[in-house]
């Protein structure tokens, strides 16, 4: 069944048509494995010079310093899980990979770790921001970080965290890719209230660096309350937090290939396995993307 969606040509004043698939993909039917051994899992991503993958736990409220939080490691298969590989964190979240380095984002703080001896090595802090959420990293190895409450997106580079996309621009940004020239900002929404739902949906964002401007793509325009996003092959697949649901965005379309519970939060992708953390659920999902 489909239907059809209208939204902005990207870089134009025209209108374009995108096909809208509404209904879940059959092949995300049956999980590759799961594992239900978490305390609100919110990010996952995977090493590609390794077997393993890293898990974020905020263990308490999202905004709460308390100390729990903790980072796990999980082999690619789910056959192994160090639960607490790095603790002592207060609510982390996004992750990110970059020349053997882990960075999490912490509430207000960044933070970098050894990947090969799962040793802290040093640690970046934002008074202004009110919660960090996603982490990327650019080739020339700056590393992006979005706030979602404070809005804006910062940049690590040359050893100093500042802001480098204002509030005023994105006021709630989550998930962030970059890939080749650009970066890719997930919006949670506009007009967000105390339950985290919005009175608009977010759009998915594509930011050239020369001017830092943000421009919607047609396929992901007002998608929802986006939160994870990842690419495989030719096509970007993006989660929605608040209604649970997998799109696929490819070839002019935006698919809902998966419908899960609430929660479904910062998804990561390797060699063809989407791996997801349900949040609300305590609990770790792989698929085979098609």
């Amino acid at each position: 069944m489909k239907s059809t969606f209208i939204a902005p040509a990207i870089g134009a004043g025209l209108l374009m048509h995108i096909s809208f698939s509404a209904l879940a993909d059959s092949r995300f039917s049956q999980p590759l494995w799961q594992l239900k051994q978490f305390d609100q899992p919110e990010s996952v991503v995977a090493d590609p010079d390794s077997q393993w993958l890293y898990v974020s736990n905020i263990n308490g409220a999202p905004t709460e310093l308390n100390g729990k939080g903790y980072i796990s490691q999980v082999s690619k298969t789910g056959k192994q899980l160090t639960r607490h590989w790095l603790t002592g964190l207060d609510a982390p979240k996004g992750l990110a990979i970059s020349e053997g380095k882990l960075y999490a984002a912490d509430m207000q703080t960044l933070h970098v770790i050894s990947l090969s001896t799962g040793s802290h090595l040093q640690s970046y802090t934002l008074p202004d921001a009110r919660m960090l959420n996603d982490v990327t990293a650019g080739p020339d190895g700056s590393i992006y970080v979005s706030d979602m409450l404070g809005g804006g997106v910062y940049r690590l580079r040359d050893n100093r965290l500042s802001l480098w996309i204002t509030p005023e621009s994105i006021p709630h940004p989550n998930g962030l890719l970059w890939e080749k020239d650009h970066l890719l900002i997930a919006g949670w929404g506009k007009d967000m209230q105390a339950d985290f739902t919005t009175g608009t949906p977010g759009s998915l964002y594509r930011v050239s660096p020369e001017d830092k401007a943000l421009k919607p793509l047609s396929t992901g325009y007002q998608l929802g309350n986006l939160d994870g996003v990842v690419r495989h092959n030719n096509a970007l697949y993006i989660s929605d937090w608040i209604s649970g649901e997998l799109y696929q965005l490819g070839d002019n379309q935006r698919r809902k290939v998966l419908s899960t519970q609430p929660g479904l939060a910062d998804i990561g992708a390797d060699s063809g396995t989407l791996y997801a953390p349900m949040m609300m659920d305590n609990t770790l999902v792989a698929w085979q993307l098609p």
